[in-house]
C-alpha cells in the first residue's frame, strides 16, 4: 500500500513533465490516431526523440492508458508507476525466494518502496523502472525454476 501511494500521489504534478515523458506520450496518441510515430515510422520498434532513439516497449505500454485518459502527464506516467509497485512486490517475491525469510522480504520490500532512486523513477514516464521490473522478474523465475523444475 505504501508503495502505491508513494507512487500515484498527485502523480500528474510531482515531478513536473519532462520532454522524454512527453515525447513517448505523444507517440502513443499518434499510434493511437494513425499507426504511426511523430515521425511518420509506421509501429517502430524504437522511437526517435530529440536526435537520440529510445526503445518501443514503454510506448506501447502506454497506448491504453492514453487511449483511455487521453494525452496528459497522467496517462503518460501511469505504466511506470504500476511497475514501481509490481516491483516492490516482486522484490518481496525474490527475497522470500532466495533466503525463505518473512522479515528480511518485508523490511527489502519496505526499502525499495521508499528508495529515492526507485521513488523518482516510478513516478516517471520513462523505460528504466520497466526494465527494472522485468529484470526482477526473470531473476525470480529463474530462481523459482531452480526449485520446482526437475531437471534430468
Amino acid at each position: 500500500m505504501l508503495a502505491f501511494i508513494l507512487r500515484f500521489w498527485k502523480l500528474d504534478s510531482y515531478p513536473a513533465i519532462n520532454a522524454d515523458e512527453a515525447s513517448n506520450s505523444y507517440d502513443a496518441y499518434s499510434l493511437i490516431q494513425t499507426g504511426m510515430d511523430q515521425h511518420g515510422n509506421l509501429w517502430p520498434v524504437s522511437f526517435q526523440s530529440f536526435n537520440d532513439y529510445k526503445p518501443g516497449l514503454y510506448v506501447y505500454l502506454d497506448i491504453p492508458f492514453v487511449k483511455v485518459f487521453g494525452l496528459n502527464a497522467w496517462s503518460a506516467r501511469i505504466p511506470g508507476a504500476l511497475f514501481g509497485v509490481f516491483s516492490v512486490l516482486l522484490i518481496y517475491l525474490l527475497v522470500k525466494e532466495l533466503f525463505d525469510d518473512d522479515k528480511l522480504a518485508l523490511t527489502s520490500a519496505l526499502f525499495l518502496a521508499i528508495s529515492p532512486w526507485h521513488l523518482q523513477f516510478s513516478r516517471g514516464g520513462w523505460e528504466v523502472n520497466t526494465a527494472t521490473f522485468f529484470l526482477l522478474a526473470g531473476i525470480l523465475l529463474f530462481f523459482k525454476s531452480l526449485h520446482e523444475v526437475n531437471w534430468p
